[in-house]
């Protein structure tokens, strides 16, 4: 019998690097289109974090979705999380301070469907599920504010654990 012994955490924009340039991986150097914009831009909202990666971008949901398919593909883990709490910028208008669209969040759910389908797959081939959770704020109007859809991604049986919460409270 097979018990849960790991899951893969995934932040899904780490923007530690906002603060410290060293931090910035070979990908966000190489690519600094795909970032929210750089060092010296401010922002009213966001946090100042410039480095995040924008989820508008095809390319930037594409390197993700690569991401966790060769960690489900190579290492056997029984899940993987996408954590979405830290830190919480995936698309330019929570920049400004404007909504996310509904059309950037259809580009989210449209990962996540991406996401099942190729666990699905893995999950078949292993003769296991491999699950999928995600870590979010604890509201869900915040989330769909911010692009995040976590209503319809239960409704479509996207995800198999939903965590709400961290260190802010809605």
């Amino acid at each position: 019998e097979h018990g849960m012994e790991a899951f893969w955490s995934m932040r899904m924009n780490d923007t530690h690097d906002s603060g410290d340039e060293a931090l910035l991986c070979q990908w966000k150097k190489k690519h600094p289109e795909y970032l929210m914009g750089k060092k010296a831009d401010k922002f009213p909202h966001g946090g100042g974090r410039w480095s995040a990666v924008n989820y508008a971008l095809p390319e930037v949901r594409e390197k993700v979705f690569r991401i966790l398919a060769d960690v489900c593909r190579r290492y056997a883990v029984d899940g993987v999380e996408l954590d979405f709490y830290r830190h919480p910028v995936y698309f330019r208008p929570q920049m400004t301070g404007e909504p996310v669209t509904r059309e950037q969040c259809e580009m989210m759910t449209d990962l996540i469907r991406r996401v099942r389908g190729m666990t699905e797959g893995e999950g078949l081939k292993r003769g296991r599920p491999l699950l999928i959770s995600v870590r979010v704020p604890d509201s869900a109007g915040f989330c769909k504010a911010i692009g995040l859809d976590i209503e319809r991604w239960l409704e479509e049986g996207l995800i198999d654990i939903l965590v709400g919460g961290g260190y802010f409270h809605l």
